[in-house]
């Protein structure tokens, strides 16, 4: 008897080291509806994202209009790609899965925070941006969500007048969730990224397809990251009215959802470049 519950007690421990050591794979779905009203850019991104100690890898796959395809292909973006992310090796590489083909970089260090803050320039919108943690809860992917609503508000004058110009409103709804298998991995490795090198993080959406295209990304994306906890779901919308017409138009609406999600070991070769592929220099 005494031989039988010490064998149970070395199960247990055995079990409780597996799922410490365990890695992290999810599937999501992020849904771009495109800009104005002719949804210019418009598509669906399905990842499969592996995270492992300090190595992350994404598998993307755009659907999408064939105009919109062959403006992504112009700049570079292959339909179908994949990334791998090696902290400890600082290389990142990026792969074009329909040319077979690759290309390696080295991760460039994190920038210095500034030591003074940064002064408005003339012209420069007024921010408000608030955050509400509701009551309603959910499972998404088996795991138990709170939802948060976060709105930024952008309010531009003319800098001699001050006479109201526009206002750009985007309002963030997200299920977040913290308490789960993995999650301390996932902060782990965001956490180690921010310190160790300038590279977006992959981790959380598509806000990366913003940039450039909002007037007031850089903000929205620094109070998103405020947000304490993992985003399994979230939908982010874009408004803007101008004080001309008072009439709002809706901008941009941008969908994720968490499709499935597992927390078990990755096998290490997932996170290495077959040895199939060609490299090709970085353009």
């Amino acid at each position: 008897m005494k031989g039988m519950f010490m064998l149970r007690i070395i199960h247990v421990l055995l079990a409780v080291a597996g799922s410490a050591a365990a890695d992290v794979y999810y599937v999501e779905e992020v849904v771009n509806a495109g800009f104005g009203s002719k949804k210019a850019g418009a598509r669906k991104t399905t990842q499969k994202i592996y995270l492992k100690n300090r190595r992350q890898k994404i598998e993307s796959e755009i659907k999408t209009d064939k105009q919109t395809a062959s403006v992504l292909r112009k700049q570079g973006q292959a339909l179908k790609s994949s990334t791998i992310v090696q902290l400890d090796t600082r290389q990142v590489y990026e792969i074009d899965i329909d040319r077979q083909t690759y290309t390696q970089a080295k991760l460039q260090p994190a920038a210095k925070k500034a030591a003074k803050k940064a002064v408005a320039k003339p012209g420069a919108p007024e921010i408000k941006f608030k955050v509400k943690s509701t009551k309603e809860s959910k499972k998404i992917a088996g795991i138990l969500c709170k939802k948060v609503v976060a709105q930024m508000r952008a309010q531009y004058r003319d800098p001699k007048t001050k006479k109201a110009l526009k206002e750009n409103r985007y309002i963030y709804t997200a299920w977040v969730a913290k308490d789960f298998p993995g999650y301390k991995e996932i902060a782990a490795f965001q956490k180690l990224q921010a310190a160790q090198t300038a590279y977006p993080s992959l981790i959380g959406g598509d806000l990366e397809t913003l940039r450039g295209q909002v007037d007031d990304f850089e903000t929205l994306e620094k109070e998103l990251k405020a947000l304490d906890g993992f985003i399994m779901a979230s939908t982010l919308e874009i408004t803007v009215q101008y004080a001309s017409t008072k009439k709002k138009v809706r901008l941009f609406k941008l969908d994720r959802m968490i499709k499935s999600y597992s927390h078990k070991a990755l096998a290490k070769a997932t996170f290495e470049v077959s040895g199939v592929l060609t490299q090709v220099k970085e353009k």
